[in-house]
């Protein structure tokens, strides 16, 4: 069936109704006009036009044909069922078992679009909320899928679904997630072995980083890629790899053993703090407490240790202020009660040194072994 015919169907009272007349604090669409938004994003998919989706665009020439039509048929039906008391995930489920075999679908078939439905919100709430280096977490996710085409097919979903919700909030971070959680968990589903192996995307991310700081001597970038674990390589996306590069070159021309620097990210509504400091236990809650004493809500944060015992941390904080310049003189302030609370310069209260980051998005690669 193509996209027109699932779109033109006689639809029937008891499965499709008023509820999808519904926003909710994420969506910018009524649900009915986010669901025709999303089969134009896989739509997009399909054409692979769009370099936004790498990943997406990718998997979609590789699953089988018989599955495209279940991936519309899915992906039309995701939010089937949101404004019902149930949960929408749970109830559309339902409903694509009733609808699906009115389509002609199989009884196969039918499973895995009802799979979908159900659980398509799985792997953003993974990729966005847990620490991708855990072996659990892959292993968890992994028994979630349980096969590799059920992964590409709920990765291409995922990624429409996203997209589809409204302006800005597809953005290059949420995609290094999502491909960082596919790939760690691609070898869980397939006895060890990866399309693109872990060693290939590691030299894949340094030889992007190469191509962008062409400036520098060569001697230099090799010696600045040889201070980063695999699992650095792996998780942070290439601007910010570029912006830590040259972040850490100036603090060190500057013969600064803790240097901080801040950057805002307007798709995520964030300010972004990265600190370089040498590494010790209390390091991290330390931040927190400091960002905390500055009035600051923590929402994300990724923490690294280079080779050589530095940290190597990007806090993003809320935003306060609208405009700026107004925004960039907060984020002074609070980095320079980051740098006064590591220096000893300022004595945090007791409850804020055990403050814990207000999110658990946070993303610990301290030791080499999470690498």
């Amino acid at each position: 069936k193509t996209a027109y015919e699932i779109l033109t169907c006689d639809w029937s009272s008891d499965v499709c109704s008023s509820d999808l007349m519904q926003f909710n604090m994420y969506h910018h669409y009524t649900v009915d006009e986010h669901l025709l938004r999303c089969i134009g994003v896989l739509a997009e998919i399909e054409r692979g036009t769009n370099e936004e989706f790498v990943l997406a665009n990718d998997l979609m020439k590789k699953i089988l044909p018989e599955h495209r039509t279940l991936l519309y048929v899915a992906m039309f039906l995701h939010d089937i069922a949101k404004g019902r008391p149930e949960d929408h995930s749970t109830a559309g489920a339902k409903v694509a078992r009733r609808l699906c075999p009115r389509f002609g679908l199989s009884a196969a078939d039918t499973d895995t679009v009802a799979w979908l439905v159900e659980q398509h919100l799985v792997m953003s709430t993974v990729a966005q909320s847990r620490d991708l280096s855990d072996r659990k977490t892959t292993e968890n996710f992994a028994a979630v899928v349980q096969s590799l085409e059920r992964m590409k097919l709920l990765t291409i979903l995922t990624t429409a679904d996203i997209r589809a919700v409204g302006p800005g909030v597809w953005n290059g971070w949420k995609a290094q997630l999502l491909r960082t959680l596919y790939y760690e968990t691609e070898p869980a589903l397939t006895g060890g072995f990866s399309e693109v192996n872990r060693a290939q995307r590691v030299a894949m991310a340094q030889a992007e980083l190469r191509g962008e700081l062409k400036d520098w001597r060569p001697e230099a970038i090799d010696a600045y890629i040889a201070r980063h674990y695999p699992a650095y390589w792996l998780k942070v996306d290439l601007p910010h790899r570029v912006a830590h590069a040259r972040f850490v070159q100036s603090a060190e021309q500057s013969a600064k053993s803790l240097a901080t620097t801040h950057a805002f990210d307007p798709t995520r509504g964030v300010t972004e703090l990265t600190v370089l400091a040498p590494d010790h236990p209390w390091l991290l809650s330390i931040l927190a407490g400091a960002c905390a004493t500055a009035g600051a809500n923590i929402v994300d944060a990724q923490i690294f240790t280079t080779t050589d015992g530095r940290a190597l941390d990007t806090i993003s904080v809320s935003r306060e202020f609208e405009q700026p310049e107004d925004e960039a003189r907060r984020a002074q302030r609070i980095a320079d009660t980051i740098e006064k609370a590591l220096k000893g310069a300022l004595r945090l209260p007791e409850d804020r040194k055990s403050t814990r980051l207000n999110s658990s998005h946070m993303s610990e690669s301290r030791m080499p072994s999470s690498a």
